[in-house]
């Protein structure tokens, strides 16, 4: 037979069964379906993992204030000096080194942001010149931190795109201007700092929830030292700086940088109260996690693949027993086994191939509706919708070549006799 005629033959048997020919194809559906679901969950929260560690910069090391330093002098002291984290020696030691472009310096002014009687999750930071492009920041209205401003220790802040929404009424539209009051200060709103990436970084909270002035206002108005009050004692913290973001010149070499700097603050630093993280090295290793975790999640939902490629061959085997008299009939009159089997073959993988692309439609949607309800980031990748097409076609051929190879062998006398 023309090969054709054997597409037109399959394609007409499907047809004259559809509710047979759906059921058999569910297997299929479910399967392609939950791999491609599975997929796009897995690399959305991929990709946005990556996307964080990657907007920190793979050029930078992060050093970062982690825990206090045990207080010097007798429990019974009523007042003392907690000295602790990064210090402005440091900052110059690391400086000195090779391969360091320069440093972005970040101090928490700890102060406690109110509006009327609530207190508000809004921080103040002391910054250098270079934080807004060392976190890939932008600004969105107004201006950032110009150097004259560094130079003349200028009362002036950039606020986070949220800090507006929680310490002005919704009505008012133009805040660039306007006089911000906190705590022992008041600064003029010079601009809005906007940070899409949800960049995350130690000792900062939310870059979109936080206030941000020049490091030399903070040093004139305020004080490294701020005070806790407790139980029969007064503690002084005094902190110099809170976060280095540590930009270098050649990245083939940042771990050995890496490596110095930590050799350094361990010697000048009798506790550990500094830490430090390497974004390329966080980027290379999370990435590395998440490849192995959705090739475990692709391999479970590709479990129901098999599953359904089981029930498509058996519901194929027990189609070949009904059409036995078909099958007799047709090698009476001249049909070759080959026919027989091609035939039933491609009724098999049209099967599994239109399953599979009613598949990618489930898989499509039930990503986007994960997307929508949960806010899971989620990403459809060509490679997965064309190794699922792929795969529905194999394994069309892998089980249906059983159930074809049983019909191409069935004995057309004894066909004819069965019936």
């Amino acid at each position: 037979m023309l090969i054709r005629d054997l597409y037109y033959l399959s394609l007409h048997n499907l047809l004259l069964h559809k509710i047979r020919s759906f059921l058999t194809s569910l297997g299929i559906i479910f399967g392609v379906g939950s791999v491609i679901a599975m997929l796009a969950i897995s690399g959305g929260a991929k990709n946005a993992a990556l996307d964080q560690i990657a907007a920190l910069g793979i050029d930078n090391i992060i050093v970062f204030t982690k825990s206090l330093k045990k207080p010097g002098g007798s429990e019974s002291d009523p007042s003392r000096t907690l000295d602790y984290g990064l210090t402005h020696v440091d900052m110059k030691n690391i400086e000195k080194m090779e391969n360091i472009r320069h440093i972005t310096s970040i101090r928490n002014g700890r102060l406690q942001i109110t509006r009327g009687v609530d207190v508000l999750d809004v921080e103040m930071f002391w910054v250098t010149p270079d934080f807004l492009k060392d976190l890939n920041c932008s600004i969105i209205r107004g201006r950032w931190l110009t150097p004259p401003d560094f130079k003349n220790a200028a009362p002036v802040c950039v606020i986070g795109r949220d800090v507006k929404r929680k310490l002005f009424n919704l009505g008012e539209t133009e805040i660039i201007g306007r006089i911000l009051h906190v705590p022992f200060g008041a600064f003029t709103i010079v601009g809005i700092l906007e940070n899409n990436a949800g960049t995350s970084i130690e000792g900062i909270n939310s870059i979109n929830d936080s206030i941000y002035i020049p490091s030399t206002t903070g040093r004139k108005v305020f004080s490294e030292y701020t005070a806790e009050t407790g139980p029969r004692m007064l503690k002084i913290h005094h902190v110099e700086h809170d976060i280095f973001i540590v930009k270098v010149k050649d990245t083939q070499v940042i771990d050995h940088t890496a490596r110095r700097i930590t050799s350094l603050l361990n010697k000048t630093h009798d506790d550990k109260d500094w830490g430090i993280h390497v974004p390329l090295s966080l980027l290379k290793q999370k990435e590395q996690t998440q490849n192995i975790f959705t090739i475990v999640m692709g391999s479970i939902a590709a479990i129901s693949l098999i599953v359904g490629g089981i029930g498509i061959m058996n519901i194929m085997l027990a189609n070949v027993y009904e059409r036995r008299k078909e099958i007799g009939t047709r090698r009476a009159m001249g049909a070759k086994k080959k026919d027989i089997l091609f035939q039933f073959l491609i009724e098999t993988v049209f099967l599994t191939t239109m399953g599979g692309v009613a598949g990618i439609g489930l898989g499509i949607g039930l990503s986007a509706a994960v997307t929508r309800f949960s806010g899971m980031p989620s990403d459809v990748s060509m490679w997965s919708i064309v190794g699922s097409i792929t795969i529905s076609g194999i394994v069309g051929v892998l089980f249906g070549t059983y159930p074809a190879w049983q019909a191409a062998n069935q004995n057309p006398i004894d066909a004819l006799k069965a019936e």
